[in-house]
């Protein structure tokens, strides 16, 4: 009962009953409104009752001048760039970032700050640097989303003594760095994707399912149940598999949904970057293996080149790929996700596809149903994401064949590697 009168006292207290006026009262909130209503007090003093207050009112605007003039005086001998020790990195890895601060005046300079957003962080605090002298500080930053750090400009302010005006100087980054995304390990393949070869040459050197039958052997641990002898395992009492030949270069196009409205969440956590992870992990898997890899994305589309420098570029293209912020191609321009490239590469068809969407991307979108060859959905749940569907406000089904369905936003990773293992050893 006390604890239902507390809150119900905190909410009345702390609520906002005219939210209108707070552009006429915020303003209070500043020290130069403070001080300046004291001035003008003093000086009302000194004018209706003793001569004494003038002395006040002095003082107050001998404040005010100080700590306007000051910060500025300060910072216009201040100069300062920032480095990172690294050129890449990987989401949730520190990174070291160091800044040079040099003071052209005689005097040391106080209450330096870095304003600017270094992903949660949008701000530090640093220490005094002396006069006439160059200083350095350097600190960790753990990113937790792609992208090129800093994500904005970066200005050194400082408010010194009072905070009455905070003076500003921007900061030259001379290296930034490319935080990569957050790769997913992967220790199988699909069995399916083995099946689609790049071209109609197979090899009789390695073992897969596409070409001529081989031969036989016993059931293995993680064997695809596609490949069971069903003649020969009711023949045998046991389960017996088939070989087959397998394609001289497995292929595989992965590709994700693009557009913001058929996602849910906000920033790291959100399904948009959980999908482009899942993409570059498969990506990473297949390209291990020396397949050959095409990402769709965006209105963009992404041949992976074999060797560490092909993966490399295709790391850095997925960092600093942004999504198109409207609605839909039609709006802005732009060709979207699996449409797109389904028109690029009509002519390639019968490569096995990886199609990494949501439930709304399944209820608003028909590219993923009408992809030539054969295809596998990995979906993610907007539901899971506390994430009501903006676009028509009803509940969507859910696939049931031939997908992976994805619903444990707190542990997307561990959740998806399971199924992906399972979805590989069933076929």
């Amino acid at each position: 009962m006390m604890s239902r009168i507390r809150s119900t006292l905190y909410a009345l207290l702390t609520y906002d009953f005219c939210p209108w006026a707070n552009r006429w009262v915020y303003w209070m909130k500043r020290p130069i409104a403070s001080l300046s209503l004291a001035a003008v007090v003093a000086l009302a003093c000194a004018i209706f009752v003793k001569p004494l207050a003038f002395v006040a009112c002095a003082a107050v605007l001998f404040v005010l001048a100080l700590g306007y003039c000051w910060p500025w005086i300060n910072v216009r001998g201040l100069s300062a760039t920032l480095q990172f020790r690294q050129l890449r990195v990987t989401e949730w890895t520190p990174v070291e970032a160091v800044i040079q601060i040099t003071n052209r005046w005689p005097w040391p300079v106080w209450g330096i700050s870095l304003e600017g957003r270094f992903d949660q962080d949008h701000g530090v605090g640093l220490a005094r640097v002396a006069g006439r002298s160059t200083t350095e500080f350097a600190w960790e930053i753990t990113p937790s989303c792609r992208g090129e750090y800093p994500q904005s400009s970066l200005w050194l302010t400082t408010g010194f003594p009072f905070g009455v005006h905070m003076a500003r100087r921007p900061v030259n980054v001379e290296q930034t760095v490319l935080v990569w995304p957050r790769i997913i390990p992967l220790e199988t393949l699909l069995d399916a994707a083995k099946t689609r070869p790049s071209d109609d040459f197979c090899s009789d050197h390695r073992v897969g399912d596409s070409g001529d039958m081989t031969g036989t052997r016993p059931f293995r641990n993680g064997d695809s149940l596609r490949r069971v002898h069903w003649a020969q395992t009711a023949r045998q009492g046991r389960m017996i598999v088939c070989e087959r030949q397998a394609p001289s270069q497995a292929a595989i196009r992965v590709v994700f949904d693009s557009d913001p409205k058929l996602h849910g969440g906000t920033g790291s956590d959100s399904t948009l970057e959980w999908a482009i992870r899942i993409a570059a992990s498969v990506c990473e898997a297949y390209h291990r293996e020396n397949a050959h890899v095409e990402c769709c994305f965006g209105h963009e589309s992404i041949p992976l080149s074999h060797g560490k420098q092909g993966w490399k570029r295709f790391l850095d293209a997925l960092s600093l790929w942004q999504p198109c912020q409207d609605a839909h191609a039609e709006d802005c321009g732009h060709e979207h996700d699996a449409a797109h490239c389904r028109r690029i590469h009509h002519h390639n068809c019968g490569v096995f596809q990886l199609t990494i969407t949501t439930d709304l991307g399944l209820a608003h979108r028909t590219e993923h149903r009408h992809v030539h060859g054969d295809q596998r959905l990995v979906v993610l749940s907007t539901t899971a994401f506390a994430e009501p569907c903006a676009l028509c406000h009803q509940p969507h089904p859910m696939p049931t064949r031939r997908a992976i369905f994805l619903d444990r936003p707190q542990a997307i990773a561990e959740d998806f590697r399971r199924k992906w293992r399972l979805a590989c050893h069933v076929g």
